[in-house]
């Protein structure tokens, strides 16, 4: 087992405690969802982008999947492999996300400093003039802010 897959295992069982209300060792579809919107919530707080938790329908359909003996409910090792589906986790995704969002800060981000300041640098006064290290975080934070608010 991988290190990615045990931390995400221990994620996933320290959310079914979490959510377990009725303490039984099962969670039941309103429950289950409560967990995956946790889930996804504790990811996309730690891990550098966002992705989106699954709907209300999809967690449904994958619960039929997961629901190993039928009853309805999922205990704690069909909660692990049911969230573990549902948020697709393990090596190779978590460094294409980490991938892409260090691609952004690291060389788009710049990039566009750079030419913002060589051709509108006049327009923005002083601010315009500062030292590309000083203006490529400004526009960072911008973009950032932009990017948060598109759908």
């Amino acid at each position: 087992m991988g290190l990615f897959r045990f931390l995400f295992r221990k994620l996933c069982e320290q959310v079914f405690n979490q959510v377990d209300y009725s303490n039984d060792g099962k969670l039941e579809a309103l429950e289950i969802e409560v967990a995956i919107l946790k889930l996804y919530n504790i990811i996309n707080k730690r891990l550098p982008g966002w992705q989106n938790p699954p709907t209300r329908a999809q967690i449904r359909a994958a619960l039929k999947v997961f629901d190993i003996d039928g009853n309805g409910y999922l205990d704690k090792t069909e909660f692990v492999a049911f969230a573990s589906d549902l948020v697709h986790s393990g090596p190779d995704t978590f460094f294409a996300r980490v991938g892409k969002e260090a691609m952004i800060r690291t060389t788009i981000v710049p990039g566009a400093a750079h030419l913002i300041q060589r051709y509108c640098g006049g327009l923005l006064g002083p601010v315009g003039n500062a030292p590309l290290h000083i203006f490529a975080p400004a526009v960072g934070v911008i973009f950032g802010a932009v990017r948060g608010l598109i759908p």
